[in-house]
């Protein structure tokens, strides 16, 4: 009876996760998945083995746990959002328990069941027969690709640790199984991952949404004396309150010298008349992120020199939005920001570069540096001026300003999917009056 209701529960728990993903109308379908798990095992070359493991629980001190996140290559192949699972797929199909299968979902359910597939010619298992499995599919492999939250990864049954994580792995692997190769998995997700789906896309927008408005509760709420995590605290409300899994990061609400410092997050000093504020957020909606920029002022007005530096930047984002597209790279997007930004006199307060991708990770993954339609790309220019500056008028120094869109690339050009969050000098001012 015991093991009967077990398996009754456990079966309802596939049932469930596989239905939020078919059910949520912005989701990912499970024919989308089963279609992504055919393209990985396309790309593979004759004998190829890939083990992939779920993310773990990130402890946050002693026994308590941070909120649980999907490894990002874990999620994108299944949609899977728990913990304690582990993959096999092979280039070539091999046979268990009298069934030619090319994949394997593992997990740590006392049971078995075979009512639910993810992937192509796929079965569930559990996980207690992994290293049985593991060792089977070695034995006709040339190469293991390894993708998992900590590398190197494999069941350490070398040792009878009965644990999946060995540092000494690769090499132990590469001595037992002549001739097999042991390599990162990583650089198989980057050319598909990159291009974005219809459905991927759904889902981006619904993010961008939700940070907007929690951008334009804190641009409506800010002014001189309110604290950053207060600032904060509107952001993730709006988040939160639409639907958001949570922030794609902790949001950087940098104000006076912190909007100098680009991966700010501390948010504890208090607002000045006169601040800049950087508000660098982006919400998490069903696994997908997005990476949004304002620059505010406190008072609700830009003085002159703040005015100044932002036309500048506003410019050179609007300057590099205008060559994206197919076949340019991210190296001309930066030459470009470069430029704008240097022939106005700022070239020396340019800190980073002007792009990266984003999807499932706010800095997605991505297969070579020549931008393809299907890409979802930031535009993120700015400029730092330090207090010690002393080359420049003092009005100037102090202060740092970012403006970041995003936008997906199309095949003549690109759209803004950002358009709708506000960033005219003249539209910042009048929603914060």
């Amino acid at each position: 009876m015991q093991r009967r209701l077990i398996f009754i529960l456990f079966f309802l728990s596939v049932f469930f996760e596989i239905a939020f993903c078919q059910n949520n109308s912005l989701g990912i379908s499970q024919d989308e998945y089963a279609g992504r798990g055919q393209n990985l095992l396309s790309s593979l070359d004759s004998g190829s083995v890939v083990v992939m493991r779920s993310g773990d629980f990130k402890m946050r001190s002693n026994d308590v746990e941070y909120r649980y996140r999907q490894e990002s290559n874990f999620l994108y192949l299944t949609g899977w959002r728990s913990p304690n699972r582990y993959i096999i797929l092979s280039s070539h199909s091999f046979v268990v328990d009298e069934k030619n299968v090319n994949s394997i979902l593992f997990t740590s359910s006392k049971e078995e069941s075979t009512n639910t597939q993810v992937m192509p010619n796929e079965i569930l298992m559990n996980i207690n027969r992994f290293q049985e499995i593991f060792k089977s599919v070695l034995k006709d492999a040339k190469t293991l690709y390894i993708s998992a939250p900590d590398l190197p990864f494999v069941n350490d049954w070398l040792n009878d640790k009965k644990i999946f994580l060995d540092k000494n792995a690769k090499k132990e692997l590469e001595q037992k199984y002549p001739g097999l190769k042991v390599k990162n998995a990583l650089p198989l997700f980057g050319k598909f991952r990159e291009i974005k789906s219809e459905a991927e896309l759904r889902l981006m927008r619904k993010s961008i949404e939700l940070t907007w408005n929690g951008l334009k509760r804190a641009m409506i709420n800010c002014q001189p004396g309110r604290w950053e995590y207060e600032l904060q605290a509107d952001i993730e409300y709006e988040m939160m309150r639409g639907g958001a899994d949570f922030p794609s990061w902790t949001p950087i609400v940098g104000s006076g010298e912190n909007s100098l410092i680009l991966h700010y997050d501390d948010n504890r000093r208090q607002t000045k008349e006169g601040d800049l504020v950087v508000l660098d957020v982006g919400a998490e909606y069903d696994g997908y992120a997005c990476d949004i920029t304002r620059t505010i002022p406190v008072s609700g007005k830009f003085t002159k020199a703040q005015t100044e530096v932002y036309d500048v930047v506003l410019r050179a984002q609007e300057e590099v939005i205008k060559i994206v597209k197919p076949g340019i790279t991210m190296k001309d997007m930066d030459a470009k920001a470069k430029e704008i930004i240097t022939q106005a006199g700022y070239g020396k307060y340019i800190r980073h570069g002007v792009t990266h991708p984003v999807g499932i990770d706010v800095h997605d993954i991505w297969a070579s540096d020549t931008i393809r339609a299907g890409m979802v790309m930031t535009v993120e220019p700015g400029i730092y001026i330090p207090a010690d500056a002393d080359s420049i008028a003092l009005d100037f120094r102090g202060f740092g300003i970012r403006i970041e869109d995003d936008v997906l690339v199309t095949a003549s050009g690109c759209e803004v999917m950002t358009k709708n969050v506000q960033k005219e000098i003249a539209e910042i001012e009048a929603l914060m009056k």
